[in-house]
């Protein structure tokens, strides 16, 4: 029950701030979170995921150094 209430509640907050032009980044998502937010059929696609914070973080700063 808490899977999927935390599942959702990472949906809709993304899909707010993509409505303000934000884009999103979710690092390290539990797999029960992951696992949950298929069976809900909630679409991630349009949001980069990374495996950490780390790993954002750099990606990050490579895509924005000129």
């Amino acid at each position: 029950m808490l899977d999927t209430m935390v599942a959702n509640h990472i949906y809709q907050l993304t899909q707010v701030l993509g409505l303000l032009g934000i884009e999103s980044t979710i690092t390290g998502i539990r797999p029960e979170i992951a696992q949950t937010s298929v069976q809900l059929g909630l679409d991630f696609s349009k949001i980069h995921t990374t495996s950490s914070l780390q790993l954002a973080l750099k990606t990050m700063f490579k895509e924005t150094t000129i």
